[in-house]
């Protein structure tokens, strides 16, 4: 009976804490990589065009969501999510959201398209995207099971950075509420060379005179932070 009983709950733990279990961040990584990127492929040699439907300057600002849960193994002393696991979770919600949205830049690259590299379809065109920083600001905390989302989306941009936003989310009645909010500063390279943001944006279809307006706004936001706390006031604007 007790062999029984602690099967039962290893197994249960198993299935909870499958996200942190050993090279469960690779291939949460990757899965999020293939789907978004590789699984396209036909699609885009037969349109040309984002497989997701991001094609557009009005797309640019989507918000793409990864569902999750506080599992066991993410719980610290005080019996709630450790705040070091959200930055685990960060990786693969950003990942979700670049692969899809910029999918039509990596194909472009890798087909070399723009004619910038000795040769085509190899993935060591593909620039890699380097975080510089993160900021995050810890709102209310989640407790052990608790569901929640990750949304993130481009917030802003210059001539080098690229700034994306992302924000913990559950529901209560029926209501958003914030449990904490993310702002990370990427750098797209190729090699020692940086790819301008706006270059990338532009093969995206994604420019325009409006979004280059709100993107001066979002910038001034950025740009005008003091300290992490301001990050909820962005959150609000964003909503």
């Amino acid at each position: 009976m007790i062999a029984k009983v602690l099967k039962l709950g290893f197994l249960f733990l198993l299935v909870t804490s499958h996200k942190t279990l050993p090279f469960a961040y690779v291939v949460r990584f990757y899965y999020h990589a293939i789907q978004g990127f590789f699984l396209s492929r036909l699609k885009y040699l037969a349109t040309k065009s984002n497989s997701f439907g991001y094609n557009s300057p009005k797309d640019l600002f989507t918000w793409v969501t990864l569902r999750s849960h506080a599992s066991p193994l993410e719980i610290d002393m005080y019996m709630h999510k450790s705040n070091s696991t959200y930055f685990l979770d960060l990786d693969i919600a950003r990942t979700k959201l670049l692969t899809r949205l910029l999918q039509k830049f990596w194909w472009a690259c890798y087909d070399n398209d723009q004619g910038k590299f000795k040769s085509k379809h190899t993935l060591s065109n593909i620039p890699y995207t380097p975080v510089a920083t993160v900021q995050c600001r810890f709102i209310k905390e989640l407790k052990p099971f608790q569901k929640y989302d990750i949304s993130s989306r481009i917030l802003a941009w210059d001539d080098k950075w690229l700034f994306v936003l992302s924000k913990f989310v559950t529901k209560k009645k029926g209501e958003e509420v914030i449990n904490a909010i993310a702002l990370t500063k990427y750098v797209l390279k190729n090699g020692r060379i940086t790819v301008a943001p706006k270059e990338y944006l532009e093969i995206c279809g994604f420019l325009s005179e409006e979004n280059d307006k709100i993107n001066q706004k979002n910038y001034q936001l950025v740009t005008s932070l003091v300290d992490v706390q301001d990050l909820e006031n962005v959150a609000k604007v964003m909503a």
